[in-house]
């Protein structure tokens, strides 16, 4: 089961996981994600694995994929709380993907 909470914080998009990120349940992830890009034009976004106990090998590339739109709509992003296993497989990008310990960390690196 996967719990998703969302807030805006000076601009950002704070997305909180909670439960196992699972193949069956991104597609909530990515609705989410979508509706606040393409709807509300949200350009920045947090997402805190920090509450996740299970993040499946295969969605790497869905995350990838995802990744890729946020960026196409020139934004950004920061994952708080994730595995340095996890940060190697997701992989780095210059100037708008950043790995962050805590959430309020996010406002030294995205300026809305």
């Amino acid at each position: 089961m996967l719990d998703i909470t969302s807030q805006v914080n000076k601009g950002i998009m704070f997305i909180r996981l909670e439960g196992d990120l699972t193949k069956n349940n991104f597609y909530k992830v990515s609705e989410e994600i979508n509706y606040l890009l393409y709807k509300q034009g949200i350009l920045a976004y947090v997402f805190n694995l920090k509450e996740v106990e299970k993040v499946e090998f295969e969605l790497i590339e869905s995350i990838e994929n995802k990744l890729t739109e946020i960026f196409l709509r020139c934004g950004s992003v920061a994952f708080c709380g994730i595995s340095k296993k996890l940060e190697a497989k997701i992989g780095k990008r210059k100037s708008n993907l950043f790995y962050i310990k805590e959430e309020y960390e996010v406002f030294n690196y995205i300026k809305i």
